[in-house]
């Protein structure tokens, strides 16, 4: 009994000696490779090692979102047991909002840029509004009903506000619910 508790020891403080070593015990997050896929920059690491625990990196390079976004997803991450402290969580959400903001590009969610948009009112702000953070294929994609389309398109409008007006929020919903409706073509 008591040399299991000795070896019990000597893994735990050789646990301790490691940690120690990599800087984790300071707030400090393990080197993560260079073939990790994410961009160089402060706060790579952390969210590397952090968001890595339960999900696959492709996740987090798909999303587009700002500061705010980014400050809620990441808080809601912590909370479901993200190792970051509020220092590293900050770094995190500055290198997040930086690297994988709507400024970032199209999210690529599908197979190139989906289906051209069929023509008809609201097209073309669809086109200019959704591809600021989406390829086509997240819209073509899709099928919901008006409703859905409005709390869609209404909580995109949001993040970016000053975006689209209202009545160009109201053009979006209506064409998408037109042609990407749940009972549509």
């Amino acid at each position: 009994m008591r040399r299991a508790a000795n070896i019990a020891l000597i893994v735990v403080l050789g646990l301790f000696v490691l940690a120690v070593a990599n800087g984790s015990l300071y707030g400090q997050a393990p080197a993560a490779g260079a073939g990790n896929g994410l961009p160089a920059g402060d706060g790579r690491d952390f969210v590397a090692v952090a968001c890595s625990q339960c999900h696959g990196l492709k996740t987090i390079m798909a999303l587009r979102d700002g500061p705010v976004g980014w400050k809620i997803l990441v808080d809601d991450m912590i909370l479901r047991g993200a190792q970051l402290n509020p220092q590293e969580a900050a770094t995190a959400i500055q290198y997040l909002s930086k690297n994988f903001g709507p400024a970032a590009g199209p999210m690529q969610v599908g197979k190139g840029e989906g289906q051209p948009l069929p023509s008809g009112p609201g097209q073309e702000l669809v086109q200019t509004h959704c591809t600021v953070c989406h390829d086509l294929s997240r819209v073509t994609g899709s099928k919901r009903s008006k409703e859905e389309w409005s709390v869609a398109v209404n909580g995109m409008m949001a993040k970016v506000s000053g975006m689209a007006t209202p009545n160009e929020i109201d053009t979006m919903t209506a064409y998408l619910a037109a042609q990407f409706g749940k009972n549509a073509k």
